[in-house]
């Protein structure tokens, strides 16, 4: 099945929008959320897309199962059919932006999702913060190496670089959302192209409708 890998650029401002400036209130992600909805309009059909919010502030990857439907008024957008083929053995540079969690079973049995970070950091005692950066690094790399075999891929270890954690709180309709995001860059040997390319396509973790999960790589 065709999906489709596209570079959106945002043209209006909230200044000049009116619907931009009510979702600038509920915050950032937030609002990337309800933009790129935009381009995948369909009332109930289900999200089938990953994308990603780039530096530049204004610009958005996008990989989806069908293709944008450009809005002039808000996006400048650019879109090619998107069938990644990579070869079992092959080496990646690779870049994901990433809602690392972990699964911490309560006293009444039921599990509940943690931020891999804040976990790490109440485990560290009060009279070792000195080492509080390097359980930190360390809790992030075991994140992503306990899971990086069934994206289909084997990370070296010494290449992985971690940047630009954030926290986020949002509130929308009286509902309250927290999750937390961590950069990953590095090099990694293909193992497996099936596992590779499902993650590729339909990206990896949670939060994705928040611009999480949009796994990228390239040949060496």
């Amino acid at each position: 099945m065709t999906h489709y890998f596209s570079c959106a650029r945002l043209l209006a401002t909230p200044r000049q929008d009116d619907w931009l400036r009510d979702l600038a209130r509920h915050g950032e992600p937030y609002r990337d959320h309800a933009l790129i909805w935009r381009l995948f309009p369909g009332d109930g059909m289900p999200r089938d897309f990953v994308f990603r919010h780039l530096e530049d502030e204004r610009s958005f990857y996008v990989v989806s199962a069908r293709p944008p439907v450009p809005n002039s008024d808000l996006f400048q957008v650019q879109t090619k059919p998107y069938a990644p083929l990579l070869e079992c053995g092959e080496w990646v540079r690779f870049d994901l932006r990433a809602n690392p969690t972990i699964s911490v079973r309560r006293e009444d049995g039921r599990s509940r999702r943690h931020d891999v970070l804040m976990h790490a950091k109440r485990s560290v005692p009060s009279d070792q913060r000195d080492q509080l950066a390097q359980v930190l690094e360390t809790a992030g790399k075991d994140w992503l190496l306990a899971r990086a075999e069934q994206w289909g891929l084997a990370v070296r270890e010494n290449s992985v670089l971690q940047s630009g954690y954030r926290q986020q709180r949002l509130r929308r309709k009286g509902k309250g959302i927290e999750y937390s995001s961590l950069d990953y860059q590095g090099m990694a040997k293909v193992i497996d192209p099936d596992r590779l390319t499902k993650a590729l396509l339909e990206g990896v973790g949670h939060s994705k409708g928040f611009g999480c999960g949009l796994l990228l790589v390239r040949r060496v």
